[in-house]
């Protein structure tokens, strides 16, 4: 039985699931203005949820960006050699 193409598109769309590596400090960033935040109150992440703070434009809450290009970037590498290294035309 012929086997089908590989299609890239195959996901897209869907909601990507990735599993943090806790260990490893990731910068977030404010929603206003991109700069760096800083956690709010000692309390946050053990009896209520963190909050952040930004001193350029004085955002406090509890949302914020991460930047993980840079963990993208290593996976796309490997998982491009993987998807086209064992396929038949």
């Amino acid at each position: 039985m012929p086997s089908l193409p590989f299609s890239r598109d195959a996901d897209e769309g869907m909601p990507r699931i990735v599993r943090r590596n806790p260990s490893k400090p990731v910068t977030k960033f404010c929603i206003n203005c991109l700069s760096p935040l800083e956690k709010g109150s000692e309390l946050g992440g053990w009896l209520v949820p963190q909050d952040y703070y930004c001193k350029n434009c004085g955002y406090k809450g509890y949302v914020y960006l991460e930047d993980r290009r840079s963990e993208d970037e290593g996976l796309g590498e490997g998982n491009e050699a993987q998807q086209t290294g064992d396929r038949d035309p």
